[in-house]
């Protein structure tokens, strides 16, 4: 990042200091939140949360090599030799910074909003552009008000791109971090039932994501998904140019001849160029549209995107294809809405299998008063999916099995645990070669647990089967 002094911080930030700044001297080259990963004239953010609190970690920042920090008080063991600059919330200053920062950035910006697939789409978008050009995207979902600064923080001033993830779960968090961003291009991936509990409704949803093009470079680009015609409506008032892509023909973008398997997806793009993108899911095609869009943009050639997009990496616990030893794992357990959740059991139908094709499904969270309707929606989809099994976890999850087995699913395909403990306990031991077994609930249900038992177990069947093999007679 370009340096800064630590006038131009305190001006930004708005705070004061507790002991008089150079006007020249020291420049920061770095702007860091976690004292394990300081560098050389760095400067500290303590930012608090529920479980941890930055201000008890000064000294260490110090140490590391801090020369200021950004507090919002200041503790008896603050180090003398670190510059404080007072400000009334960390947190906001962090963003603050972030909009500073991406200020001096010469690259062209890309954010990447929407109710699914933003990850995947971002992978997809740095697939297409890394081909000829420099760039990097946020780390994981970094989509929040830390995230989304930290992202910019770490972008190198050579670089020809920056891809940032943009993410909510309340009213105006968009808005903000728009506005700390500052794209050259937006994405809208789609809009669909997520964190209804705070957003309302689905015209709450396509309200707050169309909030991207408030700080959206008025010469740059919209790509948005007009299969919701909706969505296209809300962001009408966007001046600049736009892209539209989806699975629909009356997009500028569309798929035809679309085929997933095992191996990912292969379309024709408006009937003429092939492309195939080793991700699963058929809403994977609709994801690389965006992409070539972004790609189209940024004038890279035709065969170049087509290159990038077919060794593309999807980012894992998004329908993440593992094979477990005489099994498949198909783990999509990072988060999960209604719409992922359905595209996540249409992939399962998808894959070939030589045993049983088993769905663990568990709460989603953050749907407010349609919840319970919503997760009844999902268990009626499910029965209709040609499942061997389902295997429902927590409370919401329970809605899930019980509608299953209300609309025609057998009693005895239909099991329910409380937790993602008690699953990991008995399910294991219940799955056989041959099976492919796929895991979707919200990230708080932690599934991750399962996955590892359901790897555990294998293993150890493995080596029991071999053992009396490696005897010598």
């Amino acid at each position: 990042m370009k340096p800064l002094t630590l006038q131009e911080i305190r001006r930004t930030v708005g705070g004061r200091s507790t002991q008089a700044l150079p006007a020249v001297g020291p420049s920061i080259s770095a702007i860091c939140t976690d004292t394990r990963h300081m560098q050389p004239n760095s400067l500290f953010i303590a930012l608090c949360g529920e479980n941890f609190d930055g201000h008890r970690f000064l000294q260490d920042a110090a140490a590391g090599g801090a020369i200021a920090a950004v507090v919002s008080s200041v503790p008896e063991n603050a180090p003398p030799s670190l510059q404080l600059i007072i400000v009334p919330d960390t947190r906001i200053a962090l963003g603050k910074l972030g909009a500073l920062v991406r200020k001096g950035l010469r690259c062209k910006v890309i954010a990447v909003a929407g109710s699914n697939g933003k990850t995947s789409t971002k992978r997809l978008i740095d697939a297409v552009l890394a081909t000829k050009l420099k760039g990097s995207y946020s780390p994981k979902s970094f989509n929040n008000d830390i995230g989304v600064p930290l992202a910019i923080f770490a972008a190198e001033s050579a670089h020809d791109y920056l891809i940032l993830e943009i993410g909510t779960n309340h009213p105006g968090e968009i808005s903000n971090l728009t506005k700390i961003a500052q794209p050259d291009i937006a994405v809208l991936t789609n809009c669909s039932a997520e964190h209804l509990e705070f957003l309302g409704d689905i015209a709450g949803v396509r309200r707050e994501n169309a909030c991207i093009i408030e700080a959206l470079n008025h010469r740059g680009l919209l790509i948005v998904n007009a299969d919701d015609p909706l969505l296209l409506d809300a962001v009408a008032d966007y001046p600049g140019n736009k892209v539209t892509f989806g699975f629909g023909s009356h997009n500028d973008l569309f798929p035809t001849d679309l085929h997933a398997d095992e191996t990912g997806v292969q379309f024709m793009m408006n009937g003429r160029v092939p492309i195939s993108v080793p991700l699963l899911g058929k809403h994977t095609a609709v994801n690389a549209l965006a992409a070539i869009a972004v790609g189209m943009r940024l004038r890279i050639s035709e065969a170049d995107i087509v290159a990038g997009l077919s060794v593309a990496k999807g980012p894992e616990m998004r329908l993440q294809l593992d094979r477990v030893g005489d099994i498949t794992l198909l783990n999509d357990a990072y988060n999960a809405n209604p719409a992922s959740m359905k595209a996540a059991l249409e992939t399962l139908q998808s894959l070939p299998t030589q045993g049983r094709r088993i769905a663990v499904l568990g709460d989603m969270r953050e749907l407010g008063v349609t919840s319970d309707q919503l997760h009844e929606e999902v268990g009626e989809f499910a029965a209709r999916c040609n499942l061997d099994e389902l295997v429902c976890i927590g409370n919401l999850g329970r809605l899930i099995a019980e509608t299953a087995r209300k609309v025609g699913m057998a009693e005895d395909r239909v099991r329910l645990f409380p937790d993602a403990d008690s699953a990991a306990l008995h399910m294991p031991r219940g799955i056989t070669g041959g099976d492919v077994v796929l895991l979707k609930a919200s990230r708080g249900i932690g599934l991750e647990v399962l996955a590892k038992a359901i790897k555990e177990n294998r293993s150890k069947k493995k080596e029991a089967h071999a053992e009396p093999q490696s005897r010598k007679v």
